[in-house]
């Protein structure tokens, strides 16, 4: 009868020290866990800004482009009307009269 004892008691034992290797190890998994939620929430949230700052960029280049195909329009317009254009625009001024030219050499306010 003793001997029977002695073997539950040290079958209880074993049983307990498994218990409190589970829970140790339970603990460590839910912190583990724990640590992993809170990085990949740093995680989304740095992908997110990345994603932010990508798509600001995008905008940006597509604005310059536009910009830049914009300035090449004005450029290629000014060419193609080439030295009759700007000859012309030459003699229109020079047939404006010289208060609409803007010139001031005739004007002198005594005071």
């Amino acid at each position: 009868m003793q001997a029977q004892i002695d073997r539950r008691d040290k079958v209880n034992n074993q049983l307990e020290e498994e218990i409190a290797k589970g829970k140790e190890k339970l603990e460590r998994m839910l912190k583990t866990i724990e640590e992993l939620q809170a990085t990949d929430s740093e995680h989304q949230l740095i992908a997110r800004r990345a994603e932010r700052e990508a798509r600001e960029e995008r905008e940006k280049s597509l604005r310059l482009e536009r910009e830049l195909e914009g300035w090449k329009g004005m450029r290629l317009d000014r060419n193609r009307g080439g030295r009759a254009d700007t000859l012309a625009a030459l003699s229109e001024m020079g047939d404006e009269p010289e208060s609409r030219r803007g010139s001031k050499r005739h004007s002198v306010n005594f005071l």
